[in-house]
């Protein structure tokens, strides 16, 4: 302001203070009332000298400073080195000297009194002004205008509409600026207006800018933003910031603003925030907002899933929840949602057939006017690993086979066996009670329906079902194959045909045919003989006794001759035979199978029709020179091939992550080794990348050829040539090993980063937290800008003149306390007080 508008403004009120006092003290003593009129006669006093100072002050710089009207502003300084204290004690000495002329003129008509006190407190306030020795410091400033910056959130929550044909939250922010376009205006003469938009990282837009915004980001990163704000004007002015979001923070900003770090960071700001929710209530949605699994999980093992289910804006009903995985439905449930935002809890239990890693999805169905669709499903990863092979042996009756079986099975530290024995049925002859026994009943529904699922190999060996009421649960058994268990039948006078397995559930998973009751012939043959291997067994890793194919087949050749075997129709079209007798042939005139394997649905079978294995291990120790370490060997191999074990697999690749982010890069490490499990260096692997949870319809995304080093490792990027989008991944490796190809399959999963959507509606409490704890306004759901927010004013950013005006040294002032002084005295010489 002008310095010579602003004296005038200020002569002006002290004018008007003094005659509305010296009115009021005339009344005041016509009325008798003494003490009041003294007290608004000083009051008088004071102001009529304030006003003879300051017109004092006007005079001296129209005098001294003739170029005062060019400064736009001053400020009084105070050039006697006392500094406060001096203030301080000349306040005193004023205050002491009126209270004493108070007390002397005591008994004098009031008019006078409050005359007397008044002309000597002037003198005092004068004389106070020669020892203070104040001055009028004139400056000419120059102002810049500051900023104001608008934060505008572009995250993908700002791109939702809360009802189906209405407008989206960045459509409204877009109005919002249009409809402010005279509050802006009225903004930009004091200050400067910069745009600004944030998710993930802030970028300068401008009102035009935000017209073809489709608000894609993916995350709502308040505090980072407003960090990013402030120190874009550090060191420069800021009058405020206005920040218009949903308030669906994300990236960890706590949205209590009574939590001290969160306070103490918006204090740190040292701006004005005021907040603009751009989101309104009514929106829909059903969401899979959690899922609570342990990443890891044992083989067989029941893994429980617990998920929690959001609704929003819907009303009361019922409606599926869906846990999948390879894109098939494993559990449904029905759930009752109550209206309102609510959350419930749904529970799954499941049990892993195989090791390995298992993309599991929790869904939900899409409801009608939901605004997003895309948080209704929802995938984890859980690695399933083995603790120990859990193995259950149930034996006809015992025998050498039975015997040596169980003895290789518990000598495996890494089996945990559950065998059971037949030793007398319900129709063998006691000669005492049941229950004075020490045999215990067969546990049939325990093992067959309670505990199957929790075994990963089972062994019916020389096994006759009939007698023990074990009919009802084969299909039990078929569907525990199936389903991805290991089930092996080893030959014996109550196994395969013999047994009466011809027809049953059990028969559809052996990978031999069986003759039924009705066909002619023997079904047992007891004479001794070598079984013979086939070109399939001569690789196949249940039958790889040695490394070398050579090698192995000497090794087969020098085993002790079996003695008996089952005879069996023929081999299944999908199985493959591994051994054959070399003399018996089937109904179709093949040779006859000795040792049979099958992949049936997720698990696989083995068929050995005959019991008489154990010869390879107790006669061939009895050998000189054979340890019969061979009968281990080939037990070892078939159990490692019937729970499908990973380290029986020449080929191996392995993601660094079970879950990615898109863009991230996605590092696969293909291992491959020989027959002999030892590195095989230059080897060959092609890759093929395919996306979809279902593997018989993913679809092919990426190829790849690589080349094993010397170590038979090598790490390939995956995304180099082709952006992952979010969803479930195979990475298949094919390579050949001596003729025989290899296969194996990793599965990862690609994620949307952050959780930007998991929370639609919003939240403006967070944005009235930030506005209230930065002493902003929280504006709410508005559709124009107020003009009349508070912003910090412009700062002086330049002095161009300065100059100082002395008021103790002026004559007059001298003049005017003797003045004062002489008048008291002579007041007083006349009243009689001297």
């Amino acid at each position: 302001m002008n310095i010579v508008l602003f004296s005038s403004l200020v002569r002006y009120c002290l004018a008007g203070a003094f005659l509305v006092l010296m009115i009021a003290t005339v009344l005041a003593v016509r009325r008798g009332k003494g003490g009041l009129g003294a007290a608004l006669g000083v009051a008088a006093m004071l102001s009529g000298g304030a006003l003879a100072a300051e017109a004092l002050v006007a005079l001296t710089v129209r005098l001294a400073a003739p170029g005062a009207a060019d400064f736009n502003e001053y400020r009084w300084v105070m050039l006697a080195p006392w500094g406060r204290i001096g203030l301080g004690l000349g306040a005193g000495a004023v205050i002491g000297i009126v209270a004493l002329s108070w007390r002397a003129s005591r008994g004098a008509p009031a008019w006078r009194r409050a005359t007397m006190i008044g002309l000597r407190a002037g003198a005092a306030v004068g004389a106070l002004v020669v020892f203070l020795q104040p001055a009028v410091e004139l400056r000419q400033v120059a102002r810049e205008p500051n900023r104001i910056a608008i934060l505008i959130d572009d995250s993908r929550s700002m791109g939702l509409a809360e009802a189906p044909n209405g407008p989206t939250r960045i459509e409204r922010t877009r109005q919002l600026i249009e409809n402010s376009k005279a509050t802006l205006a009225t903004w930009e003469q004091n200050h400067k207006i910069d745009y600004y938009t944030f998710s993930e990282t802030v970028s300068p837009t401008s009102p035009t800018g935000l017209i073809n915004n489709t608000a894609q980001g993916k995350g709502t990163l308040i505090r980072k933003a407003l960090e990013t704000i402030r120190s874009r004007y550090e060191g420069r002015d800021l009058a405020g910031i206005v920040l218009i979001s949903d308030g669906a923070a994300t990236g960890g900003f706590v949205e209590d603003s009574g939590d001290g770090a969160v306070r103490d960071f918006l204090r740190s700001l040292d701006t004005r925030v005021h907040t603009v929710w751009a989101a309104r209530e009514g929106l829909k949605d059903v969401a899979v907002a959690k899922v609570m699994a342990d990443e890891f999980a044992f083989v067989r093992t029941v893994v429980r899933i617990d998920a929690m289910i959001r609704t929003t804006g819907m009303p009361a009903r019922q409606i599926p929840v869906t846990l999948s995985t390879d894109g098939q439905p494993l559990r449904q449930k029905l759930v009752d949602l109550p209206s309102g935002d609510r959350e419930v809890k749904v529970t799954f239990e499941v049990t892993p057939p195989r090791v390995g890693r298992y993309v599991y999805e929790v869904s939900v169905p899409v409801a009608a006017g939901e605004a997003v669709t895309t948080n209704n499903t929802r995938s984890f990863v859980v690695r399933v690993i083995r603790d120990k092979i859990r193995v259950l042996q149930v034996a006809g009756q015992p025998g050498w086979d039975v015997r040596a079986l169980r003895q290789m099975l518990k000598s495996n530290p890494n089996v945990d066996l559950i065998s059971f024995f037949i030793l007398r049925t319900q129709d063998s002859i006691s000669l005492v009670p049941n229950d004075e026994m020490s045999l215990i009943p067969f546990p049939t529904r325990e093992l067959f329906e309670q505990e199957l699922p929790s075994f990963d190999l089972i062994i019916l060996q020389n096994f006759e079902f009939l007698p023990y009421g074990i009919g009802d649960y084969l299909e039990n058994i078929r569907s525990y194959v199936d389903g991805g268990g290991g089930f092996a039948m080893l030959g014996g006078g109550a196994s395969f045909t013999s047994g009466g397995y011809f027809g049953t559930p059990v028969a559809a998973a052996l990978p031999v045919e069986l003759y039924g009751p009705f066909d002619k012939g023997a079904v047992l043959d007891t004479a001794k003989f070598a079984p013979q291997l086939t070109d399939a067994g001569t690789m196949h890793p249940v039958t790889s006794l040695r490394y070398s194919a050579g090698d192995n087949l000497a090794t087969w050749k020098a085993l002790p001759q079996l003695e008996g075997v089952n005879l069996i129709a023929a081999a299944k079209p999908e199985a493959t035979v591994l051994a054959t007798h070399p003399k018996l042939k089937t109904r179709n005139g093949k040779p006859m199978p000795v040792i049979t394997a099958m992949d049936y649905g997720k698990g696989r079978s083995l068929a050995v029709t005959t019991d008489s294995v154990w010869r390879w291990g107790f006669v061939a120790a009895a050998r000189s020179g054979d340890n019969g370490r061979q009968y281990t060997k080939f037990w070892e191999n078939a159990m490692g091939w019937l729970i499908q074990d990973p380290a029986l697999h020449n080929l191996h690749v392995d993601s660094d992550a079970v879950e990615y982010t898109p863009g991230q890069p996605v590092r696969v490490t293909v291992r491959l080794v020989g027959r002999d499990y030892q590195p095989l260096p230059g080897g060959a692997v092609a890759l093929v990348v395919k996306r979809g949870a279902d593997p018989n319809r993913a679809e092919q995304v990426a190829t790849a050829k690589v080349t094993v080093g010397d170590d038979g490792t090598v790490v390939h990027e995956l995304g180099s040539a082709v952006t992952l989008t979010p969803g479930v991944y195979r990475v298949e490796a094919k390579a050949k090993i001596a003729g025989r190809d290899v296969e194996a399959t990793d599965i990862f999963l690609v994620r949307e980063g952050g959780t930007e959507l998991d929370r639609p509606t919003g939240d403006p409490a967070t944005l009235e937290s930030i506005a209230t704890t930065t002493r902003g306004s929280s504006l709410g759901p508005i559709d124009k800008l107020p003009s009349d927010l508070e912003l910090d004013p412009p700062r002086i950013v330049r002095v161009d003149r300065r100059t100082d005006v002395e008021l103790w040294s002026r004559p007059g002032l001298l003049i005017l306390v003797i003045g004062l002084l002489g008048l008291e005295w002579l007041l007083r010489q006349r009243s009689g007080y001297l």
